[in-house]
């Protein structure tokens, strides 16, 4: 199973997240650039912390962010954007946070994939954050960009370059509910006794499959920016 271990050092973070990215919004910066779901295992006051990336059923990548606090530095704050890579393990510094890495390896990104006419490429928040860099980053390998908070579940179909965005009914598993039967809000459906699923995204327009599913799953209320 891939992991993450993760060690902070004394610096202090206003948030810190780690998040499975399941879609992206280029409508927006900062966290809410990129759909999915926070791991449960890392937050602001983490001090030390192993992470075995099978949270949650669908991840196209793995984005670790960081937030410093008193003082913020833009320049200070960490962002890892992690891949799946059997096999791989690696040591590296992010900043302040030392990092282990089993199963995934560092997906390297600047702003070079913002195209100049992205609306928002000359705006400087839209421009410098580094979610946002990376929201562009998987949108020029095929990612579909979707609007909104709550986007329809999705299918990303590889085979020409570019994401296709197709109606997928729903599956008959509610991993939340309200009641018997019920779905809650954001309920994630999905067969039971399935693992994780996750796109190599180098590999898109090589996969054998005809397609692949990905699960486009938004934010809880409020924001956890990357500034």
């Amino acid at each position: 199973m891939p992991s993450i271990t993760l060690q902070v050092g004394e610096r202090k973070y206003r948030y810190l997240w780690l998040k499975y990215i399941t879609g992206i919004d280029l409508s927006r910066h900062c966290a809410v650039a990129l759909h999915g779901r926070y791991s449960r295992h890392i937050n602001e006051t983490t001090r030390e912390a192993t992470v075995e990336l099978d949270e949650f059923p669908h991840a196209l990548a793995w984005y670790l962010c960081g937030v410093t606090s008193n003082p913020y530095k833009w320049e200070d704050n960490p962002h890892l954007a992690l891949e799946l890579a059997p096999g791989h393990t690696q040591d590296l510094t992010v900043h302040d946070l030392t990092v282990h890495l089993d199963g995934v390896r560092p997906i390297p990104f600047t702003d070079a994939d913002i195209p100049a006419s992205d609306p928002h490429a000359g705006d400087h928040a839209f421009r410098t954050c580094r979610n946002w860099q990376f929201a562009h980053y998987l949108r020029a390998r095929g990612v579909p960009d979707v609007h909104g908070d709550r986007p329809r579940v999705t299918t990303l179909r590889p085979g020409n370059g570019q994401g296709e965005l197709i109606p997928r009914p729903p599956r008959t598993v509610s991993t939340t509910s309200k009641g018997p039967g019920t779905p809650g809000e954001g309920a994630v459906q999905r067969q039971a006794g399935g693992a994780p699923h996750q796109l190599r995204l180098g590999t898109i327009d090589q996969a054998p499959d005809a397609h692949k599913s990905v699960d486009v799953i938004t934010e809880p209320p409020g924001r956890r920016p990357d500034r």
